[in-house]
Formats: C-alpha cells, sequence, structure tokens
C-alpha cells in the first residue's frame, strides 16, 4: 500500500454518511439522523513551497509528501449549515502551512499562564520545538509535530481538557491513516468533539456508525 492510500480511498467514496443519535440527557432518545458527510482538501503545494518545506522541517520529510498532494485537509464535514455556530461542522482539519503560525498562537493560549514549575511538570521535553499542524474544530485540541528528540516526527493531540498531550502515532503517514480509517475508536473520538445538526432543530446529533455507497 502506497503512503497515504487510505485517506485517498477515503476521499474517493461516494455518499459517505453518518448514522447519529441524539445528544439526549440524561438518557438518548431513540431518534437517529444521517448527516451526509463530505471532506475538503485544497490544491498541493507549488514546487517552490515544498522546497521551502522542506529547508523549514528537513527532520520530517514526510510532510513534503503529505503537502505535494493537499495544501489543507478537513475531514467528516457537515453538509448542513449550523445558524448559530456560523459554519459547518468537522471533525479533524490539518491545516495549510500558512496557517501553522496562527494555530501555534491560539495553541499557546492555553500555556499562557503556566508559571515555570507547571511548565516543568506540564509540558513534554519538546514544547519549543514543534509545529502546530492542525486541530479539531471548535474544541481546544491542537496536532503537534515535535521537531526535536526522540519523538521528532510523531503527532501528538493536546488535549485542554486534562493538558494531556497524547501521541496519536509514530509518523504524519500513521497519523493521517488513523484519521482516515473509520473504526469504533475514531467514531468514539469524533463523538467526543464533534455535533452534527439536521436543518431543523438545535439537536445536537453524536456519531454512532459509518457508512458509504
Amino acid at each position: 500500500m502506497t503512503r497515504f492510500a487510505e485517506l485517498e480511498a477515503l476521499l474517493a467514496r461516494s455518499n459517505q454518511r453518518f448514522i447519529c443519535r441524539d445528544l439526549g440527557w440524561p438518557q438518548p432518545g431513540p431518534d437517529r439522523f444521517v448527516a451526509r458527510i463530505t471532506h475538503e482538501v485544497t490544491p498541493a503545494l507549488g514546487a517552490e513551497e515544498l522546497d521551502e518545506l522542506r529547508r523549514q522541517v528537513p527532520g520530517v520529510p514526510q510532510l513534503a509528501e503529505l503537502y505535494a498532494r493537499h495544501g489543507s485537509i478537513r475531514l467528516y464535514c457537515d453538509t448542513t449549515f449550523h445558524e448559530p455556530w456560523g459554519s459547518y461542522s468537522s471533525a479533524f482539519y490539518i491545516a495549510h502551512p500558512d496557517e501553522w503560525a496562527d494555530l501555534a498562537v491560539g495553541f499557546g493560549d492555553w500555556l499562557a499562564d503556566l508559571d515555570e514549575k507547571e511548565r516543568a511538570e506540564l509540558l513534554p521535553s519538546w514544547i519549543d520545538a514543534c509545529l502546530v499542524i492542525g486541530e479539531i474544530p471548535s474544541s481546544g485540541n491542537y496536532f503537534l509535530v515535535p521537531l526535536e528528540g526522540p519523538d521528532t516526527g510523531g503527532v501528538f493531540e493536546f488535549e485542554h481538557d486534562g493538558f494531556e498531550f497524547i501521541r496519536q502515532a509514530d509518523s504524519i503517514a500513521g497519523f493521517i491513516a488513523r484519521i482516515s480509517t473509520v473504526s469504533d475508536a475514531l467514531l468514539h473520538d469524533i463523538a467526543c468533539h464533534t455535533r452534527y445538526f439536521d436543518s431543523k432543530s438545535d439537536m445536537q446529533w453524536l456519531v454512532e456508525r459509518y457508512d458509504f455507497d
């Protein structure tokens, strides 16, 4: 299997959809909703941009390989606009390199109030040498790639609720394969952070099952 084959297979499927249950409280109700989903990618980086990326991040060559295919990647996008939020829901976003600096600012806001002792206790050794390449939209969680030490080239999720740095994969390719391969574990992760909406109510729908033609 070629690198990033899982992503390309996901992008090629027709009529993808999530079967969702209502959020409910304290118990979910019996209703189900079919959320039609899509995936959004932008054009690959040009040759000069890729050369610059290789110069900037020589220790993680898989980044250039990924961006030679797509400039940004947004997965499991709702096709129903949710007016109060002013947006469409999506589960994962891998940003164009031009957006990395803005993501780093957003991530840095979570660290800004830590004192020296807290930084030593809570933050990994590579925190000052990492890229913030993406996020879980509307969650406050970010995807980080260390650039120094034994974790170089791996992908970690910063989970702000609990202030954890959770290893997602040992490589960029492994991470993209993980979020492109729909499993029970991935559906659980999506349900933890992403809500889908119908066009008739403010009901928040939770992912339960995935299907496609």
